[in-house]
C-alpha cells in the first residue's frame, strides 16, 4: 500500500498539460488580429475567396503556434513560435531554402512515429490532421521519455510506454475508467505472484536482511503492482494514453523515493487528523509497532485520496474519494467485494 500513491501521480502527466484548453478568443478579436497581421506585412488577396483560403491557413498556423508555445510554458518544448508573413502559405509555397533541414534526430523521430502509426493502424484524413496528432503524439513521447529518465535515476517507481491513445487529447480519449478493483487471489493466482516477485528480485538484484523486511517490501510491491495493472487496464479501454510498468523502486514508499518527509507543522496536522479519524471509527491497535504500521496504511490512503481529489477539482476526475473505516487495511485485508479503502462522492454520470 504504501507506494501506492506514487503511481498516482502520473494519471495526469500527459493530460494535465494536453487537456488545458487555449484561450478563448472571440470571433471579432481573432478577426482583428488576422487584420493587424496583413496590414502589418502589407498582405492584400485578389478576392473574398482567396483572402478566405489564406485564412484558413493563417488561422491553422496561429493555432499550432499557440499549441506549441503552450507546451514549451509546461516546459515540453525547448523553443517557442511565432506567427510570421509564411502563415497563409502552405508548406510547398514557403520559397525554397527557408524551411528548416530536417537535423538527423528528427528523421529518427519521423521514422519512429511511422512504425507507431503502422503498429497502431493509424491514418489521418489530410496532411493538416496528421501535423496535429503528430504534435499531440510528440508532446506524449516527450513526457513519456523524460519520466523514463527519472525512473533510470531513481526518481520515479515505475517506467511509461506510448500507446494507441498518444496521438489524442485528455479530452479525446474514450471514458468509462471506473477504477478496477482486483478480487483477493486463490491458491494458483497467489503462487503465480509469488513467482513473478522472486522474478522481479533477481532481475533487480534485490535481498533483504530479514524476513520481516522481506514481507513489508513484498506488500509495497504488491500495492505497486496493483496500481500498474489497474492504470494499465484502463489504458486497454482507452481510458490513459500511455502503459506503465514495474522498475527497481517498487519495493519502495514515496517518502523512499522522493526523500520527502512531513514538515513539522504539517506532521502534527496529520498526526491530529489519525486521531480523529481513529476516534471516528473506534480504531485501537494492540501495540505501537502495529499501530505505526497501520498509520502508515493509512497515511498512503490519506495521499491517494488528496492527490486524486485535487485532479478531480480540476477537472480530471468524473469523481471524488473519501478516507472510510478501511483506510488503515492493505488490499488482501480488506474484506472480499468491498473496494479498498475509498469511497465515492459526488459521482458525475
Amino acid at each position: 500500500m504504501k507506494s501506492l500513491v506514487l503511481l498516482l501521480l502520473v494519471a495526469v502527466t500527459v493530460s494535465s498539460v494536453l487537456s488545458k484548453p487555449l484561450p478563448e478568443d472571440s470571433e471579432a478579436e481573432v478577426h482583428k488580429e488576422f487584420e493587424t497581421w496583413k496590414v502589418k506585412y502589407g498582405k492584400s488577396y485578389p478576392s473574398t475567396e482567396e483572402e478566405a483560403k489564406r485564412k484558413e491557413m493563417w488561422l491553422a498556423t496561429r493555432k499550432r503556434v499557440m499549441e506549441h508555445n503552450m507546451r514549451a510554458g509546461n516546459g515540453l518544448e525547448s523553443f517557442t513560435m511565432a506567427v510570421n508573413h509564411f502563415a497563409d502559405l502552405t508548406n510547398e509555397e514557403v520559397p525554397r531554402g527557408l524551411l528548416p533541414m530536417p537535423r538527423p534526430e528528427e528523421e529518427e523521430v519521423d521514422r519512429e512515429f511511422e512504425m507507431w502509426k503502422t503498429h497502431n493502424g493509424k491514418t489521418y484524413n489530410s496532411t493538416e490532421e496528421e501535423a496535429k496528432r503528430k504534435e499531440i503524439w510528440l508532446a506524449t513521447r516527450a513526457r513519456v521519455m523524460e519520466h523514463n529518465k527519472r525512473a533510470e535515476n531513481g526518481s520515479e517507481s515505475f517506467t511509461m510506454g506510448m500507446n494507441s491513445f498518444s496521438d489524442m487529447t485528455s479530452e479525446e480519449i474514450p471514458r468509462g475508467g471506473l477504477l478496477v478493483v482486483f478480487p483477493s487471489r486463490d491458491g494458483g493466482e497467489e503462487a503465480e505472484v509469488d513467482k513473478e516477485f522472486e522474478t522481479w528480485k533477481v532481475q533487480h538484484g534485490k535481498s533483504y536482511g530479514s524476513t520481516e523486511e522481506e514481507a513489508k517490501r513484498k506488500e509495497i510491491w504488491l500495492a505497486t503492482r496493483a496500481r500498474v495493472m489497474e492504470h494499465n487496464k484502463r489504458a486497454e479501454n482507452g481510458s490513459e494514453s500511455f502503459t506503465m510498468g514495474m522498475n527497481h523502486l517498487s519495493d519502495q514508499t514515496t517518502a523512499e523515493v522522493t526523500g520527502r518527509r512531513l514538515q513539522d507543522g504539517e506532521e502534527t496536522e496529520v498526526h491530529k487528523e489519525f486521531q480523529t479519524w481513529k476516534v471516528k471509527y473506534g480504531k485501537t491497535y494492540p501495540s505501537p509497532e502495529e499501530e505505526a504500521k497501520r498509520k502508515e496504511i493509512w497515511l498512503a490512503t490519506r495521499k491517494m485520496v488528496t492527490e486524486h481529489n485535487k485532479r478531480a477539482e480540476n477537472g480530471l476526475e468524473s469523481y471524488t474519494l473519501a478516507v472510510n473505516h478501511f483506510a488503515d487495511l492493505t488490499t488482501q485485508e480488506v474484506p472480499r467485494g468491498l473496494l479498498p479503502m475509498v469511497s465515492y462522492q459526488h459521482f458525475k454520470m
